[in-house]
């Protein structure tokens, strides 16, 4: 159940009661749907319309209902309806493993869940790009995409990853440091107290005051080995830290910038976070 719907497709509710593994390869899979849809035990039926919410949106009046007897939800919600999507799973206190884009991370609302420990990410995707089937009538206008020979539509996106609040025993892992600290190799933000580190790999293990590290941190983030105390970006987004803004020139222009800025040049977006415990 998603925001939008397909063209020329009805979305639809499964209610599977009973499961067979009929061609006895050991696994339910998609081989297996078509019997589960003919069983007398399993429903199928069509969504509908609820006057304001079309059918099949999660903020439908019927879909919402579907939800509050979820135990766990799963599923890959419109990115550009992220944000909202993920309010109503925690409204309604919802167990979820749902897919999103990473900098989905640096939007306020959500960065808050993430900083509160209220969602977190999940494990088996941490880098590249993945694929997604795409309805017939998807204009192919993606960076990466591809034709099979069935004619089906793929397309390559970027920076995807899982969204959960189920905990995981990666997300316990001591991520292990070697480096240490030196003014030179980590410098201090132009315009926040804050040194910066450019790579999650470079975290010094000597240093226990404000660092900004890239937000794919979140990857190897243990809640019981580091803080996170706040966001730190460039863009539309604004700034989750109260960083003074950095005044520069160039090309006889005057610029400003409220993100992470070294030595006059702005930086992509930052988590700003501390270790815990003594060095």
């Amino acid at each position: 159940m998603e925001g939008l719907k397909p063209e020329g497709k009805d979305p639809y509710a499964i209610e599977i009661n009973e499961v067979r593994d009929v061609n006895n390869d050991g696994a339910i899979d998609l081989a297996d749907v078509e019997w589960l849809l003919r069983n007398d035990k399993n429903i199928c039926r069509s969504l509908t319309y609820d006057g304001e919410y079309g059918a099949g949106d999660f903020r439908n009046a019927e879909c919402v209902e579907y939800l509050k007897q979820a135990d766990v939800v799963v599923t890959n919600p419109p990115f550009s309806l992220f944000r909202e999507y993920v309010d109503q799973l925690l409204h309604y206190n919802k167990l979820f493993l749902i897919i999103g884009n990473v900098n989905a991370i640096t939007y306020l609302e959500l960065f808050d869940h993430v900083k509160e420990n209220r969602m977190w990410l999940g494990v088996s995707i941490h880098s590249g790009d993945r694929e997604f089937g795409v309805p017939d009538s998807y204009p192919l206008k993606a960076a990466g995409f591809r034709v099979d020979e069935q004619g089906r539509k793929f397309i390559r996106v970027k920076g995807v990853r899982w969204f959960t609040n189920l905990d995981h025993s990666q997300r316990h892992q001591m991520l292990p440091l070697f480096r240490r600290f030196s003014p030179h190799e980590y410098p201090t933000y132009d315009n926040f107290p804050a040194i910066e580190v450019c790579k999650v790999a470079d975290i010094p293990m000597d240093y226990n005051e404000l660092m900004g590290v890239p937000i794919t941190f979140l990857d190897k983030y243990n809640p019981d080995q580091f803080e996170i105390i706040g966001s730190y970006n460039n863009g539309a987004h604004g700034t989750q830290l109260g960083a003074k803004k950095t005044r520069a020139i160039s090309n006889g222009k005057s610029l400003q910038w409220n993100g992470p800025v070294v030595n006059g040049k702005p930086l992509y977006k930052r988590i700003v976070i501390r270790r815990r415990g003594q060095m």
